[in-house]
């Protein structure tokens, strides 16, 4: 039960960090102005929501490294000189 209370938990509704949706690459006509203003728009956007992106994923890991430092410094105060990480490698 404390490891659940302790875990962090995310917003309700926040799913992480989620990459915008490309725009279709479709090349503007010069003689359809409402068209252009469409795409342009969904370009624009799309740079917007990258930035947000990029942001979210450098807080997410940010905020993995804070929580992993953390873990493994208390591991290291439970085990001391016993501490050390096992890793099993398949070929």
């Amino acid at each position: 039960m404390l490891a659940f209370a302790a875990a962090p938990t995310l917003a309700f509704g926040q799913v992480g960090c989620l990459p915008p949706e490309t725009p279709f690459a479709y090349e503007p006509p010069k003689d359809d102005p409402e068209l252009r203003e469409m795409i342009n728009d969904d370009y624009q956007s799309y740079i917007r929501n990258t930035e947000a992106y990029l942001n979210c994923l450098n807080q997410e890991s940010m905020r993995a490294r804070t929580e992993y430092d953390a873990v493994l410094k208390r591991y290291m105060q439970y085990f001391g000189n016993e501490a050390g990480v096992r890793y099993e490698y398949t070929e």
